[in-house]
């Protein structure tokens, strides 16, 4: 089987390899997804070193983000400040995660706040980290991420 050429064929290829799993559901929008994980299911799924490697690598990565990676659940809303935590985080993750600062920073600081106030409202009552299921230092994290997308 060739080289992995994309990171959702990995995936499938990890999942597939586990013997513990006996079937796996992959999400598919396009024939051409169907196509390439009927390529990868067709043959005895097993990982090379380095393919263990790049997905140990890709874990790495995902880990050093994983202290903000704010689901957009809502659940710290509302807040009583108005702070819409979950658009805060959603920009600052544009920038941190998929280093697209510029378009991030530019929402944030052209949005015109109709449905709640930026993160400079944030008072550190507390609230929404009592409530946030992926217990995120939220008041921490709004300083932070208001700091990157202000800056420049």
């Amino acid at each position: 089987m060739p080289g992995i050429k994309r990171v959702p064929e990995l995936a499938l290829r990890f999942v597939l390899a586990n013997p513990n799993i006996s079937l796996a559901l992959s999400g598919m929008s396009a024939m051409e997804q169907v196509e390439e994980n009927l390529v990868v299911a067709a043959h005895v799924v097993s990982l090379s070193d380095e393919e263990k490697e790049a997905i140990a690598a890709h874990l790495r990565r995902l880990q050093g983000m994983a202290d903000l990676y704010c689901t957009g659940c809502n659940y710290c809303q509302p807040c009583p400040q108005e702070v819409n935590i979950p658009y805060v985080f959603k920009k600052y993750n544009e920038g941190r995660v998929y280093g697209l600062w510029e378009p991030a920073q530019k929402a944030y600081r052209g949005w015109r706040w109709v449905e709640g106030k930026n993160a400079e409202a944030c008072t550190e009552c507390g609230e929404c980290e009592d409530k946030c299921p992926q217990h995120i230092a939220i008041r921490d994290q709004l300083k932070e991420a208001h700091e990157a997308l202000t800056r420049g």
